[in-house]
C-alpha cells in the first residue's frame, strides 16, 4: 500500500488548487446527480448518452450567449488595443501612413489659445492653459463652432476623457523606442481620430429626433441594417501628440512645477491603428465544438432508436402502445 498522507500534506491550499476542486465538485454533484437519475430510469448506457447530449446543448445555448457578448471573466480572446504603427517628427519628416498625411501641420490648426482668448468665461477655467482635446471634452459645442471640418479632411479631434487607452500605448512607444528618456519629458499636446466604423450620426447628420418618432426614419432604418450585416471595418487611426518641455527643478516642500512645452522643440505624432481584437473567437471555437458534439450524441441517439426498433421488429414485438 502507498501511503499518500505525506502526498496531501505536502499540497499547499492555494486559489489554483481550490478552483480546481470547486470545478470537479461542481461537475460531480450538478452532473453526477442528473446522470444518476437517468442511469436509474433508463439505464447506464443510455442515460450517459441522454446526459452527455444534454450537457453539449446547454454548452451550445452559453456558448452562443458568449459570442453575442463576450464574458468579463471567462473565455474570450484578446480585447481591442491601439497597435502602432509608426512615431515621426511634424516638419522635417513626412508620415509614411497615407491617412496621417491628410492631417494639417500642428502650425497650420487652430489653436487652443484662440479659442480662449474669444471665450473669457471658459479661459478663466483653464489658468495653465489647454488642448483642443480638453475643450472637446468641457465645451464640445464651441469648440465645433471654432473647428473647420473641411480643413481637418476627416480627422477628428478625441475629447481628452477618451483619449486615455491611445494615450497610454503612446507614452510606451515614445520610451520604449528611445525617443524620450521618460512620460515626464514631454507634454501631450491633441489627440486625433479618423476613419473607424461610421455612427449614425455620420450616416445620418440631418436626422433629428422626434416627439415620437425620429423625422428621418428611412436614413436611421437603412444605416442600422448596413450597420447590422457589416462585415468589415475600415481602418481606425488614431494620432498622440506630444512635445517636449522645459526642464525645471522642483522646489523642495511645494507642488511639481506645471510643465511647460518647450516653443523650439518640434511636435511628435505617434500613428496608431486599432486592433479589433478576437473577443469572440474563443468563444465561438467552444460553440463550433459543443454544436459538434451535440449533433455527434444525437445522432448516435438517433440510430440506436432505430436499431432497437429494427431489433423488436424481427422479434415480433410491437414498438409502440401499451
Amino acid at each position: 500500500m502507498i501511503d499518500l498522507l505525506p502526498v496531501f500534506a505536502g499540497l499547499a491550499w492555494r486559489p489554483g488548487i481550490a478552483g480546481i476542486l470547486a470545478v470537479l465538485v461542481g461537475v460531480l454533484v450538478l452532473c453526477g446527480s442528473v446522470y444518476l437519475l437517468l442511469a436509474t430510469n433508463v439505464g447506464a448506457r443510455l442515460g450517459l448518452l441522454v446526459a452527455l447530449a444534454g450537457l453539449a446543448g446547454w454548452m451550445v445555448i452559453l456558448s452562443f450567449t458568449w459570442v453575442l457578448t463576450p464574458p468579463g471573466i471567462g473565455p474570450k480572446g484578446e480585447n481591442p488595443s491601439w497597435t502602432p504603427v509608426e512615431i515621426y517628427v511634424n516638419g522635417p519628416e513626412t508620415p509614411r501612413t497615407e491617412a496621417a498625411q491628410r492631417l494639417p501641420q500642428p502650425q497650420d490648426l487652430p489653436a487652443a489659445d484662440e479659442l480662449l482668448a474669444r471665450n473669457p468665461d471658459i479661459a478663466t477655467e483653464y489658468p495653465n492653459g489647454a488642448t483642443l482635446s480638453d475643450l472637446a471634452a468641457s465645451h464640445p459645442d464651441e469648440l465645433e463652432a471654432f473647428l473647420d471640418e473641411e480643413a481637418l479632411a476627416g480627422w477628428r479631434i478625441v475629447p481628452a476623457t477618451e483619449a486615455g487607452e491611445a494615450q497610454a500605448v503612446a507614452d510606451v512607444v515614445l520610451v520604449d523606442s528611445g525617443f524620450f528618456s521618460s512620460p515626464t519629458d514631454y507634454k501631450k499636446l491633441d489627440t486625433w481620430e479618423y476613419g473607424g466604423k461610421p455612427d449614425r450620426l455620420d450616416e445620418c447628420p440631418d436626422a433629428e429626433g422626434g416627439s415620437f418618432l425620429p423625422d428621418d426614419p428611412l436614413c436611421r432604418l437603412w444605416f442600422k441594417i448596413r450597420d447590422t450585416v457589416r462585415i468589415t471595418h475600415p481602418p481606425h487611426y488614431t494620432i498622440v501628440q506630444v512635445r517636449q518641455v522645459i526642464p525645471q527643478v522642483p522646489r523642495p516642500g511645494e507642488a511639481p512645477p506645471v510643465p511647460k512645452v518647450d516653443p523650439n522643440a518640434p511636435v511628435v505624432s505617434v500613428v496608431m491603428v486599432r486592433d479589433l481584437g478576437t473577443e469572440r473567437l474563443i468563444p465561438a471555437i467552444y460553440l463550433v465544438i459543443s454544436l459538434a458534439l451535440f449533433v455527434f450524441f444525437v445522432v448516435v441517439l438517433h440510430y440506436r432508436d432505430k436499431i432497437l426498433d429494427r431489433h423488436l421488429a424481427e422479434a415480433g414485438t410491437p414498438t409502440g402502445g401499451a
